[in-house]
């Protein structure tokens, strides 16, 4: 993308890079193109920069990327969760099958054999539930495709494919082979002559096996806290960025977007076809006003070199400004309030002197602590023979990327004075669902100039809530992760206390026997499984900070 102009607007041209060629080396090459493009221009225009941005980051988005990320990281953890719980129970089922196993070696089997028998199981049940997993994964699929925001990237790109089922197949293979080496190594260990007198008496296994399944049920609730608080900041970031003030009203708002056919070459025929298409828009029944900008959504902010008039002079500086072409209502049609000055007026046309209307971060950088209306500044250093500026008017920060994006400094010029070829027209209507006008809307751009293409036609709110959209898609699915997570750790704590309990039927006898109050036996088992809890809890918490 190259970036700067006199426009402001940037340039993108997609390529391949070499197979040798890296995205480093590339912009290596790109900036030193940038630096010799500017030595060969004006002073004036020395603001042109070239980037290198995979296509794949371009298309999908810095903010989705990191969604994935941390979507990945969720999943990574719950896969940990269940791998802890099913070593946990192979663990507490070896014990049990410590007898069979030592008549197998009595009779002669060879410790490969029998570890190779539990592997195979182990392996099969792993596969199994790969297969099972598959079948939920394509359920999966077709409900978030169903109910998915349908802005998301890729989203009906989607799929099962070999790569992926290849994937899963290595995984579950992978998964099967260590959750089964535990078991069996323990079990192979066992000694035999102890296996066989241990004949009608039950055993909880050693101690080294006892504190290996409370560890990895304490790891499995741990790792379940870690994602529950993750989630709960997620759910909180989500409530904080619905209550940021977008700078504008979106609600009973139309988006429409129209370009100029190729006959609109001069820019006075263009301003006069926007002034005739919201004449004929503004006429149908419903609308309230109606308002143009070259372009609301793409970001298309630059650095550029200005002047800027002050009460010590003008000084030169560089910042990321954004330069947008409204019309006069405008502002009334996005509920942007106007918060000094005046608005565009029909004697800001082609031949009167340059004006703007500057944002909030606009007159807080160029302007500190003072009234940006009047004042004067120009693209370029002092002596550029560029035009002047004359601030009218100051509008409230408009976050038209994103709730969370940082506002950057913001020109608005009348579309009078600069009218490009293609805008993007705002409908506020009276109706609570703007879209059922858009047949009647359509008909009156028609009726101005029926070769003028129309297309993009959709609720602003729904628009500019793409994001809002996305972030709770988002949340939604990790919290449905992290409330997964936390029942499989809790079913690992109840199968140990239940496991616990059978193995220690005996001594539980015996205490009742010998007058232990039932109190004393409940307690001292729910204690177990309570301290377990707490530990999990504890170290969750500490690994939830540390994240």
């Amino acid at each position: 993308a190259m970036s700067g102009g006199r426009d402001g607007n940037p340039w993108f041209v997609i390529g391949r890079l070499r197979p040798t060629v890296t995205f480093e080396h590339a912009q290596q090459e790109m900036s030193a193109i940038a630096r010799r493009l500017n030595e060969s221009l004006p002073a004036t225009e020395r603001n042109r920069g070239l980037s290198v941005v995979p296509l794949s980051l371009y298309l999908v988005g810095p903010e989705s990327r990191l969604a994935l990320w941390t979507l990945s990281g969720a999943v990574f953890f719950v896969f940990l969760i269940a791998a802890a719980n099913v070593i946990s129970l192979s663990l507490a089922r070896s014990v049990d099958r410590a007898r069979e196993m030592a008549v197998r070696a009595a009779l002669g089997a060879s410790a490969g054999r029998i570890v190779r028998q539990l592997l195979t199981e182990s392996v099969m049940l792993a596969v199994a539930a790969g297969l099972i997993g598959t079948l939920l994964a394509v359920a999966g699929i077709r409900l978030i495709r169903t109910f998915g925001p349908r802005t998301l990237a890729g989203l009906n790109e989607i799929a099962l494919d070999l790569h992926v089922l290849g994937w899963a197949l290595a995984i579950s293979l992978t998964a099967g082979i260590l959750v089964g080496l535990a078991p069996a190594m323990a079990m192979v260990q066992h000694n035999v002559r102890r296996s066989l007198e241990e004949s009608g008496r039950s055993v909880s296994g050693g101690v080294a096996t006892r504190r290996i399944r409370r560890a990895f049920v304490v790891a499995e609730f741990a790792l379940a806290i870690v994602l529950l608080v993750g989630a709960g900041l997620l759910v909180r970031s989500w409530w904080h960025v619905t209550g940021i003030d977008p700078g504008f009203r979106p609600e009973r708002v139309l988006v429409m977007e129209l370009s100029t056919p190729t006959t609109f070459s001069a820019p006075a025929q263009r301003s006069g076809l926007y002034d005739r298409v919201l004449e004929q828009i503004q006429a149908v029944p419903g609308v309230e006003t109606a308002g143009i900008i070259g372009d609301l959504f793409i970001e298309n902010s630059s650095e550029q070199l200005i002047t800027i008039e002050r009460d010590d002079g003008t000084v030169s500086e560089r910042l990321r400004l954004r330069r947008d072409e409204v019309s006069a209502d405008f502002f009334k049609a996005a509920g942007t309030p106007l918060l000094q000055g005046r608005s565009f007026s029909v004697g800001d046309g082609p031949n009167a002197p340059p004006v703007a209307i500057v944002n909030e971060a606009m007159a807080r950088r160029a302007w500190p602590g003072h009234d940006p209306v009047g004042r004067r500044f120009k693209f370029g250093p002092r002596d550029s023979d560029r035009a002047w500026f004359t601030v009218v008017g100051v509008v409230t920060d408009m976050r038209r990327q994103g709730p969370e994006r940082e506002t950057v400094p913001q020109m608005f010029v009348s579309i009078a004075q600069d009218s490009p070829r293609s805008v993007d027209i705002l409908i506020r209507t009276s109706s609570d669902d703007p879209l059922a006008m858009a047949g009647a809307l359509r008909a009156g751009v028609r009726r101005v100039e029926r070769n003028a293409p129309i297309y993009g036609v959709a609720p602003l709110e729904q628009r500019f809530g793409t994001y809002l959209t996305e972030r709770r898609f988002q949340t939604f699915l990790l919290t449905g992760f992290s409330i997964v997570a936390l029942l499989m750790a809790a079913v690992g704590i109840y199968g140990l206390i239940q496991y616990s309990v059978a193995m220690r039927t005996q001594e539980i006898g015996v205490r009742l026997a010998i007058g232990a109050p039932a109190g004393d036996i409940f307690r001292m088992i729910i204690g177990e499984g309570l301290m377990l809890s707490l530990t999990g809890l504890a170290l969750g918490l500490v690994g939830a900070w540390g994240l």
